[in-house]
């Protein structure tokens, strides 16, 4: 892993492969470590970079990451600016112009927020988007609600540990496929440790910038790249029907499911999951 200064936060991010540069992002309450075993499939045909978002794995929270009354939160767009200042940096890394290289982004659940999010900032310097397991509608009333007591008490110095194993326990069962808890017992074990390890201000960051997230909905007919809607077949939180629907609303979108995956399908399946992005591939680059 390599550190990059991006605004005010230190990221850490893994890098490998020659091509487009696409960045990952990954959903909540995980780090870019979801996204491994897709990475090194994908090495060959782009410039794969997976970072740990603001405040997840070893990236810092940073002072953008509390918002003005000093309470942790990062909106979608704050993540989405952080992932452009890094591609800049990689760019340049690279020897490209950042000015004009166009930056793939492939995000899962929360990352498929900030995707959408950076669609809207910056549709300048973006080629491409494959969209997973996610949603483009905003919170309802209640679920902004929970997911704002979730910041509030997972911060509890006296309680925050037990906070984040409870947190761990309480997601798992609507994450992953029924087949993987059948026959893949270390991706459940996997999964749980990445929740695991993640920081109580992270988590808590993550889950008011989601709560306070725009709809976006009316965004989905003005994407203007490539894109592809990719959701396993066993999704409960963004089910099969619901990518249809948005698949449906960009104009020229690609769709792909995954089997034997739920809500994490790039850990679940990640070959299948690979071998979908590369297909799609042939005709978006």
């Amino acid at each position: 892993m390599k550190k990059y200064l991006v605004d005010d936060a230190e990221y850490s991010v893994s890098a490998k492969g020659d091509g487009p540069i696409l960045v990952f992002a990954h959903g909540f309450p995980f780090d870019g470590r979801i996204f491994d075993a897709v990475a090194d499939r994908l090495a060959s045909k782009f410039y794969c970079v997976v970072p740990d978002l603001r405040g997840f794995g070893s990236s810092t929270l940073g002072a953008n990451g509390l918002n003005p009354r000093g309470f942790p939160r990062v909106t979608m767009g704050r993540y989405a600016d952080d992932l452009t200042i890094l591609a800049s940096e990689i760019a340049c890394e690279l020897g490209r112009d950042p000015a004009t290289e166009k930056v793939y982004l492939c995000g899962l659940s929360m990352g498929g927020y900030i995707s959408l999010a950076f669609a809207a900032r910056r549709p300048e310097r973006l080629g491409g988007i494959i969209f997973c397991d996610s949603n483009a509608s905003g919170d309802t009333p209640e679920k902004s609600a929970g997911r704002l007591k979730l910041a509030e008490e997972i911060v509890a110095v006296e309680r925050a540990t037990a906070q984040v194993a409870a947190l761990a326990e309480s997601y798992l069962p609507n994450l992953l496929s029924p087949k993987t808890f059948e026959t893949k017992p270390e991706v459940v074990e996997e999964l749980r440790q990445t929740m695991l390890r993640q920081r109580p201000t992270g988590i808590a960051a993550a889950a008011r910038g989601m709560a306070k997230r725009a709809d976006s909905t009316a965004l989905l007919p003005k994407i203007a790249v490539p894109t592809l809607v990719l959701g396993g077949a066993d999704d409960v939180l963004s089910p099969p029907s619901s990518l249809d629907a948005i698949a449906a609303a960009i104009p020229g979108a690609c769709r792909a499911t995954i089997p034997d995956a739920g809500h994490v399908a790039s850990l679940e399946n990640p070959d299948a999951f690979a071998d979908a992005v590369l297909r799609w591939a042939e005709s978006a680059l």
